[in-house]
């Protein structure tokens, strides 16, 4: 016969939880919500007809990178998800149902731009627009520029479905704080947040693209929450063993070249300030450090301001 505590552990729900603050970013996700369908991109159409070659050549430098990107981190979410099951976090779970909706929302926004406006969606279309970071070099031969998004995240979501499926709860704490390290910490909250700036930058500058700015602006309202997810994840697992604060600086150290060299879309797009861009990543960084409860490397942070560092992460297409 089954126990009151065998009946008890099938339901999730407390008030503790419900008063937490994963609980409530998955309410504010609820009533955020939006839909592609409700864009109308006729106006970006005429933008893209009436600006020039390079103009356009620079602009889809920076979307279909994204358009890439956003099915990339879709792609992605299951490791966490797996790991919230295993870790008994129905809160982390419920917030993660809206997170995985909304990046795959990103991603239809990003397919239908591209089809109404450029007239580009399938993979033999867009590849040959694709800024590859591989072909990076930094002259000075101190850092090594990596694909962080379609490298990285496969990485480490391998290693925690390897935790989750064979490995201890503090494995599984542990490689979950690697791979939101990585996804959360680095992609989402260092790395893309100054891409979104120029982009919306870009379309002030040029007085067009007015769905694309308001796609961005969109978008980047829904990254907020799931950066600030992944952060308070890892601090509540940092709290709980502040060994794991470890795993944060290998995924950043092992990607330093990418956070270091100057964003790409400042090459792309002429006429976007240099300098502002590299002071974001900075604050975006210690941002996050705070959030997940970490010391910042302050070399790192001397790095990506070091004006003799000027390499440019994945200028060229192909």
């Amino acid at each position: 016969m089954a126990t009151n505590a065998d009946i008890a552990s099938k339901f999730h729900f407390s008030r503790e939880m419900v008063a937490g603050e994963i609980y409530r970013k998955y309410e504010k996700a609820m009533r955020k919500f939006w839909t592609v369908e409700d864009l109308d991109f006729t106006q970006d159409a005429l933008d893209w007809q009436r600006v020039t070659p390079e103009q356009q050549k620079g602009l889809l430098g920076v979307t279909v990178r994204f358009l890439a990107g956003e099915q990339a981190v879709t792609d992605e979410l299951v490791p966490m998800l797996s790991a919230s099951h295993a870790l008994n976090r129905f809160d982390w779970i419920m917030y993660l149902s809206t997170f995985l909706m909304e990046e795959a929302k990103h991603a239809e926004f990003f397919m239908r731009w591209h089809e109404a406006v450029v007239g580009v969606v399938d993979p033999e279309e867009v590849v040959p627009h694709f800024l590859t970071r591989g072909k990076t070099v930094d002259p000075s031969g101190r850092f090594e520029v990596r694909d962080v998004l379609h490298e990285a995240l496969p990485d480490y979501g391998g290693r925690l479905m390897d935790a989750v499926a064979g490995g201890s709860e503090s494995d599984i704490e542990r490689a979950f704080v690697q791979f939101s390290a990585a996804y959360n910490g680095f992609v989402e909250g260092v790395l893309t947040m100054p891409s979104y700036e120029i982009v919306i930058d870009t379309t002030a500058l040029w007085g067009a693209f007015p769905t694309l700015n308001k796609g961005f602006r969109l978008i980047l309202a829904d990254e907020g929450r799931h950066i600030t997810f992944g952060t308070t994840a890892c601090r509540i697992l940092i709290e709980k063993d502040p060994s794991y604060e470890d795993a944060v600086h290998e995924v950043f150290d092992a990607y330093r070249g990418n956070i270091v060299g100057l964003v790409e879309y400042q090459k792309a797009v002429p006429g976007l300030d240099v300098g502002k861009y590299q002071t974001m990543k900075v604050r975006h960084y210690r941002n996050r450090c705070r959030e997940m409860g970490v010391t910042p490397d302050e070399t790192l942070i001397e790095q990506i301001l070091d004006p003799e560092i000027d390499f440019v992460v994945g200028v060229e297409a192909g």
